[in-house]
């Protein structure tokens, strides 16, 4: 089977053993035996788990950065891009790999060579939210602030309301939506020049 196909089938299988086992629990075995190949086979394409699960991190980056995308396009403030934003970081609480996420971060040292890895997933949602907010400042909705200050306090704000939604686990997508939007909207109030409601 071609080298693509054979990655495509491996993260598929190893996503849902992620979800369903989480991050501790999932063995290479069980990924051997959900995908009836080789660990040979599955080591050629994915050095270890910590690896796979962090190709399939970063895939998730990437969807989520399209989703960003397409809900900025549809926005006409800096303001409501931002909301919107907050509504697509709560949304993602309801994902399982999320989860996994939370129990794999526990695992790693300050020394870890995938933090690196994690860096670059998280630098996708901080220039995103560093363009909107510049967008807002050259626009005259946010205040003339320092930009890396101003994206710190946001990222710092949805990635809080998401580490605090985690400990939750009993809310819907929409409850953790609006928890990450009033907390974005509170935001807002100290950084807008004019009120966004």
């Amino acid at each position: 089977m071609p080298a693509e196909e054979a990655k495509t089938i491996i993260l598929n299988h190893a996503k849902l053993l992620f979800i369903e086992k989480g991050y501790d629990r999932a063995t290479m075995d069980d990924l051997c035996a959900s995908t009836q190949m080789s660990k040979g086979n599955l080591y050629h394409h994915f050095k270890n788990k910590e690896v796979l699960f962090l190709q399939l991190l970063t895939q998730h980056a990437e969807q989520m950065s399209q989703k960003w995308l397409r809900s900025i396009e549809q926005s006409t403030s800096p303001s409501e891009q931002l909301l919107e934003m907050a509504d697509l970081f709560g949304r993602d609480c309801e994902s399982p790999l999320i989860q996994a996420l939370e129990e794999y971060a526990r695992t790693l040292s300050s020394e870890s060579e995938s933090l690196a890895t994690l860096r670059e997933i998280t630098e996708v949602a901080y220039c995103a939210i560093r363009q909107v907010l510049q967008t807002g400042i050259d626009q005259g909705v946010f205040i003339n602030e320092d930009i890396e200050t101003l994206s710190f306090g946001v990222m710092s704000t949805l990635a809080g309301a998401t580490q605090l939604c985690l400990t939750m686990p009993n809310l819907s997508g929409d409850e953790y939506a609006a928890l990450h939007v009033n907390a974005i909207k509170l935001l807002l109030k100290g950084i807008s020049i004019d009120d966004p409601n």
